[in-house]
C-alpha cells in the first residue's frame, strides 16, 4: 500500500485558525485533528473497531476512512470521514470531519465513543499537560 499524502508548508499552516481558509471552499466546520506515532493500519484498524462497535458502516478509501451511522436523521445520517496524512516519516496528522448528521449527534460520538479509543495512539509531547483530539478544530 503507498504512503499517505503528504503535508507541506502551506497545508501546515493552514492548520492556524487564522490561516484556514477552508470555510471559503467548504460547507460546515466540525472537526478536529491530531498527531499520531502510530502505524496507519493500526488507526485505521482502530476506526474499523470503533465502527463497528457503533454499528457503522465502514469505506475505506486509500488513507481516508469514512463511518456512516445506520440511522436516518433529518440531516441524514451521522458521517464522519477521517484522513491520514504524512506529517513525517515517522508522524501522521489525522483530521476527523463531521460531513452528515446533526452536530449533536457528532459530537456525542467523538466524546464518547471516538476521542477514549483514539487518545491512546495521540502523539504527546513530554511537556505537554493536555492534548484532547477536539482541542484542535478544523
Amino acid at each position: 500500500m503507498p504512503r499517505p499524502a503528504s503535508l507541506n508548508a502551506f497545508d501546515i499552516i493552514s492548520f492556524s485558525s487564522g490561516f484556514d481558509l477552508s470555510g471559503l471552499f467548504e460547507e460546515g466546520g466540525q472537526g478536529a485533528r491530531f498527531v499520531s506515532a502510530a502505524p496507519v493500519m493500526k488507526i485505521i484498524s482502530k476506526l474499523e473497531e470503533i465502527a463497528n462497535v457503533a454499528k457503522f458502516t465502514v469505506r475505506k478509501m486509500d488513507w481516508s476512512v469514512r463511518l456512516e451511522g445506520s440511522r436516518e436523521g433529518a440531516k441524514g445520517p451521522l458521517t464522519i470521514k477521517v484522513e491520514i496524512f504524512e506529517l513525517t516519516p515517522s508522524l501522521v496528522v489525522v483530521e476527523v470531519k463531521k460531513k452528515g448528521g446533526f452536530v449533536e449527534e457528532y459530537e456525542e460520538f467523538c466524546n464518547k465513543e471516538l476521542r477514549p479509543q483514539l487518545e491512546k495512539l495521540m502523539h504527546y509531547q513530554a511537556d505537554e499537560v493536555e492534548v484532547a483530539m477536539c482541542l484542535v478544530p478544523c
